[in-house]
Parts: structure tokens; C-alpha cells; sequence
């Protein structure tokens, strides 16, 4: 079948997402030169990511995979995925950051994946749970199971963009609730989202997990320092 794929790259050629090179058949989304350089979030940085929720929501451990910086030609990656309908680029670069962070023992412990969950409004819209597919990537590699109907978002709340870090935190007040908390109850949960900034959001969605008695990781693709 591998000449099959050649012909169908040969005349439909697929292009790296970051830098626009054409992709050789072992590559998917993601050239090797940009796989090599892509910003990874390390070990000093990802404890100044947990000290976002120290006070707030009493947290396991928290981590990002890569760094979120303005005008970043990476920054791609997680606008292919939210924006252009290429939800398979969060599992592939789940599965990238599990293989990374399994062997630090990030998953140890750990009970099930909980997505962050989308408003009904913009699930409709988009038509699909970027979150959902981060999962998926790493369940695929841990064997940890995802649960999705456990919490819902109860309204779409205004666009975080442009607003300050006090009024994020009361955009998200109370957003989140459990539906089926009998699938989470006692659970280590690993919630996930795409993007950190403020950590409002998932802070708010942890916040409710732990009301089943649940203890609470997070991991996102991507974590950003500007909170504008």
C-alpha cells in the first residue's frame, strides 16, 4: 500500500503546518526540522504553571507541552485545531507530549480523562470538542479511559480575548456543573484543555470535578504567560 500513499502525496502533497514544507510520507502534520524545534515546555517552567492554582483549586499537578508566544509561526498548530477543522492534530500532538511525559510518571495514578467540556452553542458551531481529541491522544497512548458526560457547560461565556486577568476569573463564576458525578466519584481525574493562560477556565471546571470528591491533574497543549 506505501506506493498507493506515494502517488496520492505525489499528486496531493501535504504540507507541514508550521512551516509550509512539503511533508515526506513517514511525516504527519509536522515536519522532522519543526518537530525538533518545537518550544517544549520544561521541567522548572511546568512548576511555575502549578503555581497558577496554588490558592485557588487544590490541584495534583498541572503541565503544559509548549510554549504559546505572539506570532509564533507554532501557534498554527492550535489555530489548525481550534479554527480549520483539523481536530486530529491535538491527538497527534497528544500523543507526542504523552511519550514525553509518561516516562516523568506525569500519568501515575491517574484514573480517567476528563475533557474540558464546550457550551451546546459552540459545540454546535464548531462541531466538535478540540478537548475531545486531545484526550483521545493520550488515552491512546496511556490506556486510560475518557469520560465525557460526567460535567457540562452550562452557557457560553464571553470570549476571554482582550478581557483582564479579574474579569476572566468572573466570566467563568459557576459555568460548569456535574451531571453524572457517580462516574467521577473518588476518581483522579486529568482534566484537559488546549490552551492556559489565566487558568480561570479549567481552574472553574476543576473546581466542580472536585465536588465528587475527586482529586484533580490538568494538562493542556499549550501554555501562555500573556493573558491578553
Amino acid at each position: 500500500m506505501k506506493w498507493i500513499n506515494d502517488l496520492i502525496d505525489l499528486i496531493f502533497p501535504r504540507h507541514c503546518i508550521v512551516c509550509d514544507e512539503v511533508l515526506s510520507g513517514s511525516e504527519k502534520d509536522i515536519c522532522l526540522k519543526c518537530l525538533v524545534t518545537l518550544p517544549v515546555i520544561d521541567d522548572i517552567h511546568s512548576k511555575e504553571i502549578e503555581k497558577i492554582f496554588w490558592g485557588i483549586v487544590p490541584i495534583e499537578r498541572a503541565t503544559s507541552y509548549l510554549y504559546y508566544r505572539k506570532g509564533s509561526p507554532y501557534n498554527k498548530l492550535l489555530h489548525q485545531l481550534k479554527y480549520k477543522e483539523r481536530p486530529e492534530v491535538g491527538t497527534h500532538l497528544a500523543t507526542i507530549a504523552t511519550g514525553d511525559l509518561k516516562e516523568k510518571g506525569f500519568f501515575d495514578g491517574i484514573d480517567a480523562i476528563v475533557p474540558l467540556p464546550l457550551s451546546k452553542k459552540k459545540l454546535r458551531k464548531r462541531g466538535y470538542n478540540q478537548c475531545d481529541y486531545i484526550a483521545k491522544g493520550i488515552s491512546q497512548i496511556t490506556g486510560i479511559p475518557i469520560i465525557t458526560d460526567c460535567i457540562v457547560r452550562n452557557k457560553a461565556n464571553e470570549t476571554q480575548t482582550h478581557k483582564t486577568r479579574e474579569e476572566r476569573w468572573l466570566n467563568v463564576e459557576g459555568i460548569f456543573s456535574l451531571t453524572k458525578p457517580e462516574k467521577i466519584e473518588s476518581k483522579h481525574i486529568l482534566l484537559i484543555d488546549d490552551v492556559l493562560t489565566t487558568g480561570a477556565t479549567i481552574a472553574n471546571c476543576a473546581k466542580t470535578i472536585i465536588e465528587a470528591n475527586c482529586k484533580v491533574s490538568i494538562f493542556t497543549i499549550a501554555y501562555s504567560s500573556n493573558a491578553t
